[in-house]
């Protein structure tokens, strides 16, 4: 009986002691919830701004590369030259799609966002930003009265 309430007193010490020792596993837990928050709100803000980045590059057309200032940098890296040409060649291709775009019809959707615009107070020239039209349509569009 000696040993069995010798073993008895042990697991009983043992559990009360567990009580006080925090548990490791929570901890490693609730610090691999708050890397996956932070990395999911970092994740979510690069996507953001690359939407931005995005909608500059396409409300852009003609962007152009200088090519004075770079050279000296890229005078030795066919590849950058390569890519400042592909550029310029897809801002000239933008630049002529612009102006094909310019004797297709406006579609009625546009029409009466330009004129829902105006009637809003907003410039020609935000206009023209918000329809990717030119400022000489938005301004048709306005004179014509959707006609």
């Amino acid at each position: 009986m000696d040993l069995s309430i010798l073993l008895m007193s042990i697991g009983i010490f043992l559990i009360i002691v567990s009580f006080f020792f925090k548990n490791s596993a929570k901890k490693v837990e609730k610090d691999v919830e708050e890397l996956s928050i932070s990395i999911f709100q970092e994740t979510n803000q690069l996507k953001r701004r690359l939407k931005v980045v995005e909608e500059e590059l396409l409300l852009e057309p003609e962007f152009q590369v200088k090519s004075k200032s770079t050279s000296h940098h890229t005078a030795h890296n066919p590849k950058v030259q390569q890519m400042m040409q592909a550029v310029q060649q897809a801002a000239q291709t933008a630049k002529t799609t612009q102006t094909t775009a310019q004797t297709k019809p406006i579609h009625q959707i546009i029409i009466s966002q330009v004129l829902e615009l105006n009637r809003q107070g907003l410039s020609v020239a935000d206009i023209s930003i918000r329809s990717n039209l030119t400022e000489e349509q938005v301004r048709q569009v306005i004179a014509n009265g959707g006609r």
